[in-house]
């Protein structure tokens, strides 16, 4: 217990004390009094101490990271068994740095034959489709596969 919280006690009982001298039943008084001390702790325990926030560290993840396609996997579901546009934008972005990082432009159709064969024909027509309808769940399961093979980091060149 704080001062305050003893000196607010000290209170409640001498004010239980002074309404016993003026002809209330001394239970009564007594209990009006223990009343009364027994808030004035409640209360000024309640806001003695205000509990601190907890820091949630942030962490900063890269582009294109294992991290970033995990938590897209997760958000894939969308109707009909479809992967959901929002979900398909964080695919085809998450696909855009990959390749980047490979030296390939997913968008440059130069660079196709070259990204068919990073990523396969499948994963590849899931990331370059622009039309209806949106790909099915096991397309965008496959093509988060194969991102995953294919890394974050550039290969190594002989």
């Amino acid at each position: 217990m704080t001062r305050r919280q003893v000196r607010s006690a000290i209170i409640g009982l001498v004010l239980g004390t002074g309404v016993a001298l003026t002809s209330v039943a001394l239970g009564t008084a007594l209990l009006l009094g223990l009343a009364v001390a027994g808030t004035v702790v409640v209360v000024g325990r309640a806001t003695a101490d205000v509990e601190p926030e907890v820091g949630h560290e942030r962490r900063v993840r890269r582009d294109g990271v294992r991290g970033e396609v995990q938590d897209l996997a997760w958000s894939l579901v969308g109707r009909d068994g479809r992967v959901g546009e929002r979900a398909l934008r964080r695919l085809r972005d998450a696909g855009v740095t990959r390749m980047a990082r490979h030296g390939v432009a997913l968008a440059d159709p130069a660079d196709a034959p070259r990204a068919r064969e990073l990523l396969g024909d499948r994963a590849y027509v899931t990331l370059t489709r622009m039309s209806h309808p949106l790909p099915s769940v096991a397309d965008a399961r496959h093509t988060i596969g194969a991102l995953e093979r294919l890394g974050s980091n550039s290969p190594e060149t002989p």
